[in-house]
């Protein structure tokens, strides 16, 4: 029960706007370094944001040493397909959330280190998904990825 009133209390927060997206669809891909700290969480951040097809560093990029990591010890190259909104949140030491969606695609999907599957979590708009869709599923697997 206590599962259930947490996801509606975030879902509602997110729908109202409450919290800005990490992701906002604007095409522009950028290299992301999140915020070093053993304690976490990082909050979301914005891997893919809906731009061409590109390769993003996350952390430094491959084979860099995080001097105080969350969960990520070590950066990483992630290739960003078209259009694809792509977030993700060191929760903490133990857990990590991310979550996804394309701005021609009418689906959300998440995953996290809490069985470390991908699922389907929402359904967006006939015209696409947008970085509020793909917060909201960070939401969601944010709390999965606590459980």
């Amino acid at each position: 029960m206590k599962k259930i009133l947490v996801i509606g209390l975030i879902s509602s927060f997110f729908s109202a706007g409450a919290f800005a997206a990490a992701c906002d669809g604007s095409g522009t891909n950028a290299n992301v370094t999140a915020p070093s700290s053993s304690t976490g969480p990082t909050g979301e951040l914005c891997a893919c944001n809906g731009g061409v097809a590109a390769k993003v560093l996350i952390n430094g990029g491959a084979g860099v040493a995080v001097a105080t990591p969350v969960f990520v010890r070590t950066g990483f190259d992630m290739q960003c397909s078209a259009n694809t909104i792509v977030s993700f949140n060191e929760v903490s030491g133990v857990a990590f959330a991310v979550a996804s969606g394309s701005k021609k695609g009418n689906k959300t999907f998440i995953g996290s280190s809490a069985g470390g599957g991908i699922a389907e979590s929402g359904t967006c708009a006939t015209t696409g998904c947008t970085g509020a869709n793909v917060t909201t599923a960070n939401g969601l697997a944010t709390t999965a990825s606590s459980s």
